[in-house]
């Protein structure tokens, strides 16, 4: 009987080492793959980290791109508003000119028409008051062939010359300023700004 329990206690020995083993085995497969899943997590947090980073980046580009655009559209709607100020002043500077004023620019014009047979000044109602019959006829008519007519241009301020043709130019200051306006706004700008 003592074989037989010395024969179940190594069994149970061996048994308990196999075990031991396997324990053992079982422990450092865990470690291993824990440490795996531990790498491979830490590379996953870096991968997620430069990710975050880089949709970080690039929002703050696009917040600094949009707010150098609003910034430049800002600056730019400035311009515009001034440059818009300075022909709107422009403009009702040469609508309050007195008359003086008025007929020496009308003048200045007229000679340009020397070589018109007739000239026909129609007056913006604006401007109406600024020239009179007489004053066509004591200063303009000795050297040109103008006639004024009785017609005016309702809430304008300028003039229209016809000639015998029916070729009309126009000097409504509303019109001189929109035609000029496309033509200095870029060395205005320039001088300004």
């Amino acid at each position: 009987m003592s074989d037989l329990k010395l024969i179940t206690d190594r069994m149970i020995e061996k048994k308990k080492a196999e075990i031991q083993e396997t324990i053992h085995q079982i422990e450092l497969e865990a470690k291993e793959t824990i440490a795996l899943a531990e790498v491979k997590l830490a590379e996953e947090k870096e991968k997620q980290l430069k990710l975050i980073d880089n949709r970080l980046a690039e929002d703050f580009e696009k917040n600094k791109n949009s707010l150098e655009n609003q910034k430049r559209n800002t600056i730019l709607a400035e311009k515009q508003y001034f440059l818009s100020n300075i022909f709107e002043d422009a403009q009702k500077t040469m609508e309050n000119w007195n008359d003086s004023e008025f007929q020496e620019f009308l003048l200045s014009v007229l000679v340009q028409f020397s070589s018109l047979d007739t000239i026909e000044l129609v007056l913006g109602e604006q401007s109406s008051t600024k020239v009179s019959e007489s004053w066509i006829v004591n200063v303009v008519q000795k050297s040109l062939p103008v006639t004024l007519s009785a017609e005016t241009i309702n809430r304008k301020a300028g003039f229209i010359i016809k000639d015998s043709t029916g070729i009309q130019y126009n000097y409504l200051f509303d019109s001189l300023i929109t035609e000029v306006r496309s033509q200095l706004i870029p060395s205005v700008s320039k001088k300004l700004f």
